[in-house]
């Protein structure tokens, strides 16, 4: 897509360090200015992934404290694991939004921004006086990115809300978990990651939408919803069957064998997605005899029998080790997948083939990057991390012209304390 930007000397000191060669560089969203009011996870992985796209984050914290995750062990080099993890390629600024020069400094980057993303509760960003109401008179053009648990509006609108509340009351818990265990939380913020997912298609699309109509526009993200968009298949199924979807812990609800098993020394995945895999496990597996057996002979049956089943082939994997079946899988060409730690992964054969891993310029960190391949640029990390305020100087001389002197006395005032408002 081809998109125009608001006219910033931070857009323009980019570009003429190397025009269109650099936005290629740079990436597609070279030039796009995004003010980053987000803390934790949804809102940082939403920025953080449009800052690998090009795009110039302002990610503006609270002095003194910042983001909440700076506080969160371990830490390499004075900083957070977490905090490292979600914040790579922005410019750190710091000021009270409270502050009367806070405020000024805000709507001045707030007029020359392209793109806001905030994940404060419902009301309070009005309650600042910085709601969209209040931000399009003052910049037409601004895409309003709100993240929050439930939405702007509706019966749960101000409810406080965590990934693992969300997962409970979107369904996802209702479905992991063993059939005859409690409901168990993903071993992710899944409800986050969906969320900043999102957000991110929302601005890309916004910023399209606005190369149409020469408008911005005010995007409502919420983390129940994104989550309950991912119960797909899972919502039909309830209504023809007049039954929630079972548990069934690692095994596949309705296709057998598909799961999970303990091997002689792990567990691995074995997925006989159809009748031509079965085939294939079961000349692996040493049991040609299973073909004939009217018991397994299709995909109905094994279902049907999958404790006759699953009591056979159980005692056969733990036989042989991971590696001893990966052997046999592979030459057989069986999907499987071994089961693997985190540690496994930061040095595995194909994230390093994938390139899925980079440093992220605190000590020894580094963090997944480049999930996505584009043949005319190339993400990485073009700067570490910030250090809370670090890059405040150089986005009040950038963005907003301020001399030096003008900039060290914005500094102070915009962070003293707000006590006196």
């Amino acid at each position: 897509m081809s998109v125009t930007t608001a006219s910033s000397p931070i857009a323009a000191e980019a570009r003429g360090r190397g025009g269109a060669d650099q936005s290629r560089r740079s990436g597609p969203l070279h030039g796009i200015v995004v003010l980053d009011l987000t803390h934790v996870l949804s809102g940082p992985f939403a920025s953080m992934t449009l800052a690998d796209l090009g795009a110039t984050v302002i990610k503006i914290e609270k002095p003194g404290r910042g983001d909440q995750t700076r506080g969160t062990a371990p830490f390499s080099e004075g900083m957070s694991h977490y905090f490292a993890a979600l914040n790579r390629n922005k410019y750190g600024l710091a000021m009270d939004l409270k502050t009367p020069a806070g405020r000024e400094i805000f709507l001045r980057l707030a007029q020359k921004a392209d793109v806001l993303l905030h994940n404060f509760r419902p009301g309070v960003f009005e309650e600042l006086g910085f709601g969209y109401a209040q931000l399009k008179d003052l910049n037409p053009r601004l895409i309003f990115c709100e993240i929050s648990g439930f939405g702007q509006y509706g019966p749960l609108r101000d409810r406080p809300a965590y990934d693992n509340v969300v997962q409970a009351m979107a369904g996802l818990m209702s479905l992991t978990g063993e059939p005859d265990g409690r409901p168990l939380r993903a071993g992710f913020a899944t409800a986050d990651f969906i969320a900043g997912f999102y957000a991110v298609i929302s601005v890309l699309t916004a910023l399209y939408d606005r190369d149409r109509t020469g408008k911005g526009q005010q995007i409502d993200v919420a983390m129940f919803d994104a989550l309950f968009s991912l119960m797909a298949y899972q919502i039909p199924y309830a209504q023809i069957t007049g039954r929630s979807p079972p548990r069934s812990g690692a095994i596949h609800p309705n296709i057998v064998p598909m799961g999970s098993f303990k091997t002689k020394d792990s567990y691995m995945v074995v997925a006989a997605f159809n009748q031509a895999f079965w085939r294939k496990l079961c000349v692996a597996v040493g049991k040609p005899d299973w073909l004939e057996d009217e018991r397994f002979r299709t995909g109905a049956a094994r279902a049907k029998n999958r404790s006759a089943l699953l009591a056979e082939l159980e005692p056969l994997m733990e036989k042989k080790t991971n590696a001893e079946w990966e052997r046999v899988f592979e030459a057989a060409d069986v999907p499987y997948g071994p089961v693997k730690q985190i540690l496994d992964l930061i040095d595995d054969d194909n994230v390093n083939a994938r390139e899925l891993l980079e440093p992220v310029g605190i000590g020894s960190l580094k963090a997944p990057i480049r999930p996505i391949k584009y043949s005319s640029f190339r993400q990485g990390v073009r700067k570490p991390p910030p250090q809370l305020g670090e890059d405040t100087e150089y986005v009040l001389q950038t963005l907003l012209q301020m001399t030096a002197e003008e900039a060290a006395e914005a500094r102070q005032k915009m962070t003293a304390a707000a006590s006196s408002n």
